[in-house]
């Protein structure tokens, strides 16, 4: 069974055991803390603003997926890494965002494209607080999210979907939200 994780920037990343990014591939997203073995970025202003901040991140990850609609706004776009992310005409068909307002989402896709049959969610706290894993993490428009949260769900629905109509699982280790109604969660 092909194991990943997907680190989101929530404060619950901080309980994930340090072991696990050595044991298994690693989706890393905006302005993760760590260096992924997959890196994803779909947010424009990341992209086209602050796109220094996240360059070493993209450079050395195996492959950086980021926003085709972006290309070329920067010169995280010249890397030989890069493969940009669109909207989804396959499995996912019944998103209405290629983002589905959450980054997360698009390395959901990214996992189940790559073959992983078990993705494990560390640091994605769907809360409309947004604490994220450190101090100083960049806000960004709180209120906007609180906002677009259901139409996050209703992606991250149509991830469990795909990932079950396919015998695959999403594993939430995350703080208890939304989510749990959504993503099984297993204990240890």
């Amino acid at each position: 069974m092909e194991k990943c994780i997907i680190g989101g920037n929530g404060e619950s990343f901080n309980d994930m055991p340090v072991h696990l990014l050595e044991d298994m591939p690693a989706f890393g997203v905006n302005y993760c803390g760590f260096q992924p073995t997959y890196y994803v970025c779909v947010d424009h202003e990341v992209l086209t603003i602050h796109h220094r901040k996240i360059y070493s991140l993209a450079k050395n990850a195996e492959v950086a997926y980021l926003a085709k609609k972006n290309a070329g706004s920067s010169d995280l776009y010249e890397l030989p890494n890069v493969e940009l992310v669109t909207h989804d005409r396959d499995a996912f068909f019944g998103e209405h965002y290629f983002s589905g307002l959450t980054v997360v989402y698009v390395a959901l896709k990214l996992a189940y494209y790559a073959g992983f049959d078990e993705v494990h969610l560390w640091g994605v706290d769907h809360s409309p607080e947004w604490s994220h894993y450190c101090e100083g993490y960049p806000v960004g428009d709180v209120a906007g999210r609180a906002r677009r949260m259901e139409e996050m769900e209703y992606h991250y629905q149509l991830a469990a979907n795909v990932y079950n109509q396919d015998g695959r699982a999403i594993i939430n280790h995350s703080h208890p939200s939304k989510l749990d109604a959504i993503f099984q969660r297993r204990k240890g």
